[in-house]
């Protein structure tokens, strides 16, 4: 078993308290537990998929890569 700590008690005795913080417009959601901030997603099934951290880091780099090449692909006019 797991160690938990004091703030993640609740979830290990009763389960996580999930409340929904983004919707997809793909029929996904995340969801967050409101104890712990564990962030799960769901598929178009319904299934929960827990988001790993590396998942995280790579989706934020991502984005500031993203955002760099829309700033670099911008026309600079004088």
């Amino acid at each position: 078993m797991k160690p938990t700590s004091n703030k993640a008690l609740p979830c290990a005795v009763f389960g996580h308290n999930y409340v929904k913080s983004k919707t997809y417009t793909d029929q996904t959601a995340e969801l967050t537990c409101s104890h712990c901030n564990t962030v799960v997603k769901t598929d178009t099934h319904g299934n929960f998929e827990e988001l790993s951290i590396t998942n995280k880091d790579i989706q934020s780099t991502l984005r500031r890569l993203f955002h760099l090449k829309l700033q670099i692909s911008k026309p600079n006019f004088l």
